[in-house]
C-alpha cells in the first residue's frame, strides 16, 4: 500500500475468507495509523456456500471484479467511484465449481483433503471447502446440467439478459475439457434465451494442480459491459478494442 498509494487511497478486493479477511483488516488498521485511506470490497460469488450473499465464499468471480474496478481506476475515477464499480460487478456475479481431485500442497507435498479416484465433488470451493455432493464421475454436460440452474437461478438471470461467461480451470484440467464444458453453457443459455456477450476459457483463478473446474457468469448493463470491454494488458489476460 505504501508502494502504490498516490494521496487518493487504495481498495483491496480479495474472495471472501476468513484467514484473508482478518488479515487484511489487520493491513487496514496499520494504513490507517500511517494516514493512508483504505476502503475493502470482498468478493462473495459462490451460490452455494450460503443463502446470504455477503457471507459467501469468492472463487473465479474476482476475475471479473477485477476487471472491471480496474477499468475505471484507469479512466481516473476516484476511490469511491471504483469501490461502486466493483461492488456493482460482485453483485451481478454468480459462480460455482466441481472438483474431480484435491490440490497439492508446496510446502508439504501432501493434498489438501481425500476425494477418491473416479468421484467428483459438486459446489466444493478452491480450498476443499464442502459442496453440494459428492458421488462417482459423470460426462461434462451432465455436470454442467447440475450446474447451471444454480447459478441461474440465483440472481436471477431471465431472457433478455446479456452476460460474460468464465469457465476457469482450477489448475490441472485439460483445455479441451474446459471448452467442452463451455459448448454446453452456451447451449443451455441460449435454451435460456441469455445472450452471450463475450467469454473467457482457461486457468484464471487456480487451486494449484487441482482438476476441476468452474462457471462463472456476470449479468451485464451498459456500464459493466464498456468497463470490461476496456482495454487491459497483463500477464495472463489481454483485451483489446
Amino acid at each position: 500500500m505504501k508502494a502504490v498509494d498516490s494521496g487518493k487511497g487504495c481498495l483491496f478486493m480479495y474472495g471472501n475468507y476468513a484467514g484473508d479477511v482478518m488479515n487484511f483488516d489487520m493491513a487496514v488498521e496499520m494504513a490507517a495509523a500511517d494516514g493512508i485511506r483504505v476502503e475493502t470490497v470482498l468478493v462473495t460469488d459462490d451460490v452455494y456456500s450460503s443463502s446470504q450473499f455477503a457471507r459467501r465464499r469468492g472463487v473465479a468471480g474476482d476475475f471479473f471484479v477485477f476487471k472491471v474496478a480496474a477499468a475505471k481506476a484507469a479512466m481516473g475515477a476516484g476511490l469511491d467511484e471504483v469501490k461502486a464499480a466493483a461492488e456493482r460487478a460482485n453483485r451481478y456475479t454468480r459462480s460455482m465449481g466441481v472438483a474431480l481431485s484435491a490440490a497439492t500442497l508446496p510446502a508439504t507435498g501432501k493434498i489438501m483433503f481425500e476425494i477418491a479416484d473416479g468421484d467428483m465433488e459438486i459446489g466444493m470451493g478452491i480450498h476443499g471447502e464442502p459442496g453440494v455432493k459428492r458421488g462417482s464421475l459423470e460426462a461434462a454436460d451432465r455436470v454442467v446440467d447440475q450446474i447451471m440452474p444454480f447459478i441461474l437461478q440465483d440472481l436471477p438471470f431471465v431472457k433478455g439478459d446479456e452476460v460474460s461467461v468464465l469457465v476457469n480451470g482450477l489448475g490441472g484440467l485439460p483445455l479441451m475439457d474446459l471448452h467442452i464444458v463451455y459448448r454446453r453453457v452456451v447451449r443451455i443459455l441460449q435454451g435460456e434465451g441469455i445472450g452471450v456477450h463475450n467469454s473467457f476459457v482457461g486457468n484464471y483463478a487456480t487451486s494449484m494442480d487441482m482438476v476441476g473446474m468452474s462457471i462463472t457468469l456476470m449479468k451485464l448493463d451498459k456500464e459493466l459491459k464498456s468497463l470490461l470491454d476496456a482495454p487491459c494488458d497483463t500477464p495472463y489476460c489481454v483485451i483489446r478494442d
